[in-house]
């Protein structure tokens, strides 16, 4: 959002190279910290004879989640292409409500611990 609100270049209406960069960073160091985990959860949780089906689902979410977030982008460009407009509206809503997601999974995980019958 601050790249979009401070740091566009009125002319060429382009943001500098090093915070697209610094995001694919950002990005690959959190799915590089995230995955390990989720598939050793996967392996812990999952009944023995259903382990590879349960990775399956993590890999499968992983490709949902990269096709839902081209449709967002997508209606966010909109028909006549991504505007600076556009896109800071657009990213803004998404950063809260996935803000609001993040702080719904954050309150509901003791139940989540619950279910998971003290498995660390």
């Amino acid at each position: 959002m601050i790249a979009l609100s401070s740091m566009v270049d009125p002319q060429t209406l382009k943001i500098p190279f090093w915070t697209l960069f610094m995001v694919y960073v950002i990005q690959s160091i959190g799915e590089l910290c995230l995955s390990p985990i989720g598939l050793s959860m996967v392996t812990k949780l999952a009944p023995v004879r259903l382990v590879g089906f349960g990775m399956g689902g993590w890999f499968l979410s992983t490709a949902i989640g990269n096709n839902l977030s081209g449709i967002f982008a997508s209606h966010v460009s909109g028909e006549g292409g991504m505007s600076v407009e556009s896109a800071l509206s657009g990213y803004t809503f998404g950063f809260w409500v996935l803000l609001g997601s993040g702080v719904f999974l954050f309150l509901i995980a003791p139940l989540i611990q619950k279910l998971m019958h003290g498995v660390k």
